[in-house]
């Protein structure tokens, strides 16, 4: 297995990828109903994450092929705050049938040491409702309950 950051010829694979992701979240809950155009639109923003700095995109390449996706971003908080620089790990997903082997957890190593590299200091992320195996793998992985989401339908 290779954890690397992502390159403009992994975009057709990671659509995919996050494809995969987008429909597990669909079904959890139907605020993360996906659009006709979702691919185009998702091959878009990618290219432009790409493009920046205060992003990593990171794939898992097993057998030549990409199983994993990773995204992560640094954020800067308002003045008012001590520590100002966050990171925030926006999705982590290992393809079915290559789970339990570590890939996750590589994926999510690579984005912290790249994070700690930026100067942050504490990394979030949010967890979807309903999704009992990516709740462990994050108590596993040393993240902790601090804040709670809440969305209502206006």
């Amino acid at each position: 297995m290779r954890v690397r950051a992502a390159e403009v010829g992994d975009v057709p694979a990671v659509v995919e990828l996050w494809g995969e992701l987008a429909r597990l979240h669909e079904r959890l809950d139907g605020a993360f109903a996906l659009s006709r155009g979702w691919r185009r639109a998702y091959e878009d923003y990618l290219r432009h994450l790409l493009d920046r700095e205060d992003v990593r995109v990171v794939v898992a390449e097993c057998q030549g092929q990409l199983v994993g996706l990773a995204v992560g971003r640094v954020t800067l908080l308002p003045a008012f705050f001590r520590q100002r620089r966050r990171g925030y790990i926006q999705d982590v997903y290992t393809r079915e049938g290559w789970r339990g082997q570590g890939i996750g957890r590589a994926m999510l190593a690579h984005l912290e040491a790249w994070m700690r590299r930026q100067g942050v200091r504490r990394a979030e992320l949010t967890v979807a409702v309903g999704n009992p195996d990516a709740e462990a793998f994050w108590e596993r992985a040393g993240y902790r309950v601090y804040m709670v989401y809440r969305g209502k339908e206006l």
